[in-house]
């Protein structure tokens, strides 16, 4: 594979990640009436990834690196690229079922332990920082916000 061809390659998947995110979060229910509802920045967002992804297409296509013929290797930053693609997809997917507390702290572990090394890697502090963060997340959005995330099938 030459770099024009993984260029617009990962173009079309952050294009086709964009998206799924858009089409995922129309599922997420409104608990408040208004324009800016729990809806707004998720689809923002899946917007800014699909124009981004876009710009980058034509970039490639037209004004990018001209087609080498170097074959690029496959080394560790391009699997925890390709890693954390796969885990931001099964955490959507996720999301609404299981809730937004497991689902959380499922995708703050697996991608913690993804993107570290041998000599990086604390599987307490990550499991610690896992399920601490997406309880305080989830207390902030329900008593201060007072907006609840999807709570899925285990009730919380």
């Amino acid at each position: 594979m030459t770099n024009k061809t993984r260029d617009i390659l990962c173009s079309i998947i952050v294009i086709a990640f964009g998206a799924a995110m858009i089409y995922f979060v129309k599922d997420v229910r409104r608990v408040i009436r208004s324009d800016v509802g729990s809806r707004f920045v998720p689809t923002l967002i899946g917007w800014c990834i699909v124009a981004t992804g876009a710009a980058k297409l034509f970039y490639s296509v037209f004004t990018g690196l001209k087609e080498e013929n170097k074959k690029i290797v496959f080394d560790q930053d391009f699997i925890g690229g390709i890693g954390t693609v796969v885990l931001m997809v099964l955490y959507m997917i996720a999301f609404q079922p299981v809730g937004f507390v497991v689902a959380s702290a499922a995708y703050l572990f697996l991608q913690m332990l993804l993107l570290s090394d041998n000599t990086n890697r604390r599987v307490l502090l990550f499991a610690a920082v896992a399920v601490l963060l997406p309880l305080a997340v989830d207390a902030l959005f329900v008593f201060v916000i007072k907006m609840p995330l999807p709570v899925g099938i285990f009730g919380f």
